[in-house]
């Protein structure tokens, strides 16, 4: 269609476009260069119309009050259909609230994904945007105000960014079902707020003995495994006697227990991600001792979701009445109590609870002792990945590079052990 013709007429809904010679004039309304007869439809509901073809050919009509309205929308609508941006008017009036629950529904993730996707999604969009319609969020502006909101309420950089994730997410596919033009995250000028990422600082030595030592008999094993493979917790606590290759020196992570809602569950490691990480001699015989005083314990949990198949696994650890462990009973009480005993955090007040740990005084901890003495010895980042299951050596990079020995320190390193080589072949 050539660019001067536009592709959006408006029309008077109360009067005919086309009268004939002998009907008689409204009388309400003159018009000099027209002659105006009424519709059936006059004075009933808006008077403009604005009447055109979808991208699909589909004729759409919207009614305004005045002329005015009605020309500024038909201008918008030849733009839209010329640029391809153009969406239902009436499929963008669903709620945020409503769409929202499209985009859970149509989510393929895990049972555990999923009820923090809902969470996130009633608790931190909805509340705020659920009751606006699609079309009144494609402005960045709201977007932005929304981010304050979430600022004011005292959330961390990170939760923050979860939670942008997700609402980015449900606008994209609400662009994929054409109901929005483009998704106002997108925008430049949307500003996340910035925060400068803490540097991981392993414990030392010192600190993860004295922490391994103050757990209970029957897990410190545990804690030796978490550092001595960089387990991570859940995967202890899934961790069965048939993972351990002795005789090769292996381990491998098939499994973790993890909750999905308040249930227990056996399900693969995090990302799905199987691996097998070298023993060490010293931890194989912690093992053995272990296995020794406390003797694997059959267990049976449903597979990846409540309802799921029923697997049975040979645990290693498990707790005093021989069942799997629970992570906020775990660390609320024996992690908690070993802190304690290592001096992380103080004793607990008589009547009061234990003074919360640090983020980075979680069992976590153990898996970074773990990485960094990993990388002070050399290891490769490539490698180092692998047995911490990362899917990509650049997050492990980007992580622990603060970590990796100096240049310097390698290169002072390289040129005294070439010069004391030297010197004791010259002796000799």
């Amino acid at each position: 269609m050539p660019r001067g013709t536009s592709l959006a007429d408006v029309y008077d809904r109360w009067h005919k476009s086309h009268p004939k010679p002998d009907e008689t004039q409204c009388s309400e309304h003159k018009s000099r260069t027209r002659r105006m007869v009424p519709t059936s439809d006059h004075g009933i509901g808006k008077r403009w119309q604005v009447r055109y073809r979808d991208l699909e050919g589909h004729q759409r009509k919207e009614n305004f009050h005045t002329r005015a309205e009605a020309d500024k929308r038909a201008a918008e609508v030849d733009v839209e259909i010329r640029s391809g941006s153009y969406v239902v008017p009436a499929e963008t009036k669903q709620t945020l609230g409503a769409y929202a629950q499209k985009w859970l529904d149509a989510n393929s993730v895990g049972p555990t994904t999923a009820l923090r996707y809902e969470a996130t999604v009633r608790n931190h969009i909805v509340a705020h945007l659920g009751r606006r319609e699609l079309r009144s969020l494609n402005r960045p502006s709201v977007v932005q105000g929304w981010i304050r909101t979430l600022q004011d309420g005292g959330f961390e950089v990170s939760t923050i960014e979860g939670i942008f994730d997700i609402f980015s997410s449900i606008l994209g596919m609400a662009v994929e079902d054409g109901l929005l033009p483009k998704n106002p995250c997108k925008s430049k000028s949307v500003k996340l707020p910035t925060a400068t990422k803490k540097k991981i600082v392993p414990w030392s030595l010192e600190r993860v003995r004295a922490v391994i030592n103050g757990l209970p008999e029957r897990f410190q094993a545990g804690g030796k495994l978490a550092f001595g493979c960089g387990l991570r917790q859940g995967e202890i606590f899934g961790f069965a006697v048939e993972d351990i290759d002795f005789r090769g020196g292996w381990i491998h992570v098939n499994r973790q227990v993890r909750l999905v809602g308040t249930k227990p569950v056996f399900a693969l490691p995090k990302g799905n991600r199987i691996r097998s990480v070298p023993l060490s001699a010293q931890l194989a015989a912690a093992l053995k001792a272990h296995i020794r005083r406390f003797p694997p314990t059959a267990v049976t949990l449903p597979w990846a979701k409540p309802d799921g198949e029923p697997k049975t696994f040979r645990l290693l650890f498990v707790d005093e009445k021989g069942r799997a462990y629970n992570r906020s009973v775990f660390n609320m009480g024996a992690w908690k109590r070993a802190l304690v005993a290592a001096d992380v955090i103080p004793p607990r007040k008589r009547g009061a609870r234990y003074l919360q740990a640090a983020p980075e005084d979680g069992m976590h901890a153990l898996r970074h002792a773990y990485a960094s003495v990993l990388l002070d010895a050399g290891e490769s980042i490539k490698a180092l990945s692998e047995y911490l299951g990362h899917s990509d050596p650049g997050f492990t990079l980007r992580t622990y590079t603060h970590l990796l020995p100096s240049s310097e320190s390698r290169t002072r390193k390289t040129i005294d052990d070439a010069f004391r080589e030297a010197e004791a072949e010259a002796e000799a």
